[in-house]
């Protein structure tokens, strides 16, 4: 029973043990596979983690080749085989999300002008020429149209140098090429237009070299524009006076229309007018010069102002010869006022005797004349006398006026005792004319502050000269009013009238109107200028409106 115990003991003690071993095994394989559970859940995260960074690097790479209009490409030059990536492809239009084709097939998209410089270009890389693959091209898009591209690539080689892949990039430069296009067409019309210029038109850059030289500046300058572009301004256009002008332009003044002398070799001297100013490109601040070649007008200005002297120097001349003409003009009017005054104080000396004697003869103070023909002869006499008389007066009342020294003596008068006078002392010769004498007198016509004699005189001329000139059967009509603050007389005839240059002619000392009606009643011709320098001496005026055939009136305004 011992040994029964004993060996229960034992066995016991063996299941123990054995127990205790199998619990460690599975401690040991628990913990392994907790180890392994968490590299696998670490390995997990890390791969998470690299799936996320080549997402945000795929976003990053997709969204850069997105922003500059760009998709990607990768061609096998072994199998030929090409693939587009899916910007690429909605560039050009097409709707796949990537596509796989061969060079072949894409080359059928380029322009037909533009394959043998793209291929070339290719195999100068793929040769190892050029350090990079670039091209610009036009490609056909899914509408038919060209769009141009900018292709960029570079070269994958294995370790024998072939090459066994090709890689780049294409983005869509269309918009740019157009942008280039239309710049290139306004250069060119900016070309043209400088060139065709009239002007002189030279362009700098900031440091002072010529960028642009023009037609009419190689003419100018005598410099051909290849040998002026790229030199600097000092060496093409000189230094003095320009160089002020260049640096004002530089400093922003307005520098406008500023002439000067250019010399060309082997020129003559040229005058130009230049016009600066600053170019409006911030990076570049350089100077545009106009120049204008005025060296005709400069020459007719110098021609002028020589002309202009020349003529001052004659006028000035003919100003002293003017002068002393009339310096003796007035020397000679003189002297013929004095000899006109001293010639009518000798006539009027025996002239009174003459008309004195024959009045006495004609009364037969001393005795009876018995023959009658003596008693017209002294008739003659006396009337030829009283004639000369008259003349006489009349020269020296108009060298007294021309003189300056006639005097009136005016007074209170009645104008319509004044016209009445003159109309009596006239309407004997009208009737002995048979010419038709009539008047119209205002009641109202007043007195004036007058020379009543001279008054008298200017009445007389009119109405004589208007009975002269009127063939018989014809009218002298005198017509008087008030005309506000002025009496206006007027003296109309029916006759043979005048012209304007004969109405300027008679209004002229010893001016004669030649008329067979003139040559039968002959006159000195100085009845009208006295009558009109009388009115002109009481502040009046008097004027002539006539016409060949319809008879003259005489106007006369006197003030009141």
């Amino acid at each position: 029973m011992m040994a029964s115990r004993e060996r229960a003991k034992a066995g016991s003690a063996r299941m123990r043990i054995g127990g205790d071993a199998l619990v460690s095994r599975l401690m040991a394989r628990i913990g392994a596979l907790e180890a392994a559970q968490i590299k696998a859940q670490r390995a997990q995260e890390d791969l998470l983690a690299a799936t996320e960074a080549l997402r945000r690097s795929e976003e990053r790479y997709a969204l850069a080749m997105k922003g500059p209009n760009e998709g990607l490409w990768d061609w096998d030059p072994i199998t030929k085989d090409l693939y587009l990536s899916a910007r690429l492809l909605s560039i050009l239009g097409f709707p796949s999300a990537s596509l796989h084709t061969t060079s072949h097939e894409w080359l059928k998209l380029v322009h037909p002008d533009d394959r043998q410089p793209y291929q070339a270009k290719l195999v100068d890389h793929m040769k190892g020429r050029t350090g990079h693959f670039e091209c610009e091209y036009r490609v056909r898009d899914q509408g038919g149209d060209y769009r141009w591209v900018l292709a960029r690539g570079l070269v994958v080689r294995d370790a024998s140098g072939r090459a066994t892949r090709m890689v780049g990039s294409i983005g869509d430069i269309t918009e740019r090429k157009r942008g280039e296009a239309v710049l290139q067409a306004s250069e060119s019309r900016f070309r043209s237009l400088v060139g065709a210029a009239a002007s002189a038109i030279v362009m700098t850059d900031g440091l002072g070299h010529i960028r642009e030289f023009n037609r009419e500046a190689e003419t100018i300058f005598g410099i051909a524009r290849a040998a002026a572009i790229d030199r600097h301004w000092t060496q093409v256009l000189g230094t003095v006076p320009l160089a002020a002008l260049m640096s004002a332009a530089h400093a922003g003044e307005e520098v406008r229309d500023r002439e000067l002398a250019v010399k060309a070799p082997g020129q003559p001297v040229r005058v130009v007018s230049w016009t600066l100013a600053r170019s409006d490109d911030a990076a570049d601040a350089g100077i545009i010069a106009v120049g204008t070649d005025v060296t005709r007008r400069a020459d007719a200005e110098r021609a002028l102002h020589e002309a202009n002297e020349m003529l001052e120097v004659r006028v000035a001349e003919r100003t002293r010869e003017a002068q002393a003409a009339r310096e003796q003009a007035e020397l000679a009017n003189r002297a013929k006022s004095e000899f006109v005054a001293n010639m009518s104080h000798e006539l009027r000396t025996p002239l009174n005797a003459i008309i004195g004697f024959s009045e006495a003869m004609s009364l037969e103070v001393m005795g009876r004349l018995d023959n009658p023909v003596y008693v017209d002869y002294v008739a003659a006499i006396h009337e030829s006398g009283i004639h000369l008389l008259e003349v006489i007066n009349d020269i020296l009342d108009l060298a007294k006026i021309e003189a300056g020294k006639f005097e009136l003596h005016r007074e209170d008068s009645d104008l319509h005792a004044i016209i009445q006078g003159a109309l009596r002392l006239t309407a004997e010769r009208a009737e002995k004319a048979s010419v038709a004498l009539e008047w119209r007198l205002a009641d109202d016509m007043g007195s004036a502050f007058i020379d009543p004699l001279r008054i008298k005189q200017v009445l007389l001329n009119l109405l004589s000269n208007a009975v002269k000139f009127t063939p018989e059967g014809g009218r002298v009509c005198l017509d008087a009013r008030l005309d506000g603050r002025h009496a206006r007389i007027e003296v109309g005839d029916s006759g043979i009238g005048m012209d304007a240059a004969a109405v300027e002619k008679a209004l002229q000392p010893f001016g004669q109107v030649d008329s067979s009606l003139a040559r039968r009643y002959p006159g000195t011709g100085l009845g009208l200028p006295l009558s009109k320098s009388f009115v002109a001496l009481h502040g009046g005026s008097l004027q002539v409106h006539s016409a060949p055939g319809r008879g003259t009136t005489v106007t006369v305004l006197l003030p009141v």
